[in-house]
């Protein structure tokens, strides 16, 4: 649950779909906090200490991985703008990308585990029933195999377009493919999560017990997953590795065009938050 409460932060500063990165990352921790609020029926003190835990922990992210995370926009758009972009280098952000995103909730595990030290018993309470709500809401979600599916072709339509502009009809072949050969595992993920909601009730005995947890699932949460699910989303993520690789080497004029004044308008918005300190 910490991790699902901070990656949705990591999308917001990493990977928005907002126009205004700026505007996305001031109004994270009031988000964030909202977001854990409807979990757990937080106070209006522990909302305020959570909040400043979070602009804490934005700021010093934003001296120690925001340098790095445009070092490597900017070589990317080198690589569109040159013509450079092989396989490989694809390969290589997407990976870099991939890590960064699964290491992201270990800069906030400090947080999560002072949040948590400040949580009762009622509370705890209402995270067990929210968390009952969420995952039989995610349940009807995908229990429509063909809803979901088209759901999932419109995502990626969206966050390809994003940056791109119109697909080609030979990409958009080749997300029906990838849909088609390796679709997203949901059911193993919402049995991974209930795997893991479980270990977190047994290990919620003590305070420290609760800490201990809180603090191992933020820096490793992969180390809590069923076997079965860390294979099958391998093996998403390596179609989705695939896929990107294929729309990225098939760029057209207008394409290209495009990906590079929008990593530009990204590269401006982040050097402006870079600026605010």
């Amino acid at each position: 649950m910490i991790k699902t409460i901070f990656l949705i932060c990591a999308s917001l500063f990493c990977f928005s779909a907002c126009s205004r990165l700026d505007l996305a990352v001031n109004w994270a921790d009031t988000f964030l906090a909202a977001k854990v609020d409807d979990y757990f029926d937080i106070s209006s003190e522990q909302k305020k200490e959570l909040k400043k835990y979070l602009q804490a922990d934005f700021k010093r992210l934003k001296n120690e991985l925001l340098p790095q995370w445009m070092d490597e926009i900017s070589k990317f758009k080198s690589d569109v703008a040159q013509g450079s972009l092989t396989k490989n280098r694809v390969e290589l952000y997407f990976n870099t990308v991939m890590k960064n995103v699964s290491s992201f909730t270990g800069h906030f595990s400090e947080t999560a585990v002072s949040f948590m030290a400040s949580v009762d018993s009622n509370q705890l309470n209402h995270f067990n029933k929210a968390f009952r709500d969420k995952a039989k809401e995610d349940h009807e979600k995908i229990s429509d195999t063909q809803k979901y599916r088209n759901n999932l072709r419109d995502k990626y339509y969206k966050y390809f377009e994003m940056f791109l502009g119109d697909l080609t009809a030979e990409q958009k072949n080749l997300i029906e493919k990838h849909l088609n050969e390796t679709p997203y595992p949901a059911a193993l993920k919402l049995k991974n999560k209930e795997h893991v909601f479980q270990t977190f009730l047994k290990e919620r005995g003590s305070p420290e017990q609760i800490a201990l947890f809180v603090k191992n699932y933020s820096a490793h949460p992969e180390q809590y997953s069923l076997p079965e699910y860390k294979q099958a989303y391998q093996q998403y993520q390596q179609s989705l590795e695939k896929l990107v690789v294929q729309v990225l080497t098939s760029l057209n004029a207008n394409q290209k065009a495009e990906l590079l004044n929008n990593l530009s308008e990204k590269l401006a918005q982040l050097e402006r938050i870079r600026k605010r300190g």
